[in-house]
């Protein structure tokens, strides 16, 4: 992903409640302000699409199923709204 894109991307996912460690090609969102430990990490598989490749604690369940499929829909969505708002 381009390096603007990516920092829109970035913003857009902590504007949806995460905080971010940025590990290169992986993401691990953590909720803001959430008492129970959670988290989901995401990798970027091909530019501009994510998958998510584990998930713990109270997220565990969008590790699979349609939470999953929900989550990645969601991501891959501001990923696109990124790469579009820098052309």
């Amino acid at each position: 992903m381009e390096e603007k894109a990516r920092q829109k991307f970035i913003l857009k996912v902590y504007n949806l409640g995460f905080l971010i460690e940025d590990y290169g090609e992986s993401l691990t969102l953590r909720p803001r302000g959430y008492a129970l430990p959670a988290e989901i990490a995401i990798t970027e598989t091909v530019p501009n699409i994510w998958v998510v490749t584990g998930a713990s604690g109270a997220y565990a369940r969008y590790y699979r199923g349609k939470h999953r499929q929900w989550f990645e829909v969601m991501v891959n969505q501001a990923a696109y709204q990124a790469t579009q708002e820098v052309l």
